[in-house]
């Protein structure tokens, strides 16, 4: 992932979190256009500042750097599905998926 995939996510989180970036710069204890600045590229973000903002946005860290942060929950709760599913219920539904 690169900077600019970064700050698109930031944008997306505060988004998530219905905050403006006014908002979520006094939340997290920064000037006014801190987090427009951010999103722009014009202020180098801290590992302890997107911290700070996710904890804040209320939105998960494995979230975040996810491949897909949009589909995050479904494939979450996807994922948590086939765990509990038997050895042979697995391979039934593999079988289906390959056609």
């Amino acid at each position: 992932m690169d900077m600019k995939e970064v700050l698109n996510r930031i944008g997306y989180v505060r988004n998530q979190a219905n905050l403006s970036a006014r908002e979520l710069s006094f939340r997290i204890g920064m000037s006014a256009q801190y987090i427009a600045q951010v999103e722009s590229g014009r202020i180098v973000l801290t590992v302890e500042k997107l911290l700070k903002i996710l904890e804040v946005c209320n939105f998960p860290l494995e979230r975040f750097f996810a491949v897909n942060i949009q589909d995050w929950n479904l494939n979450r709760e996807f994922a948590q599905l086939l765990e509990n599913l038997s050895a042979n219920k697995k391979q039934h539904l593999i079988g289906l998926m390959q056609g």
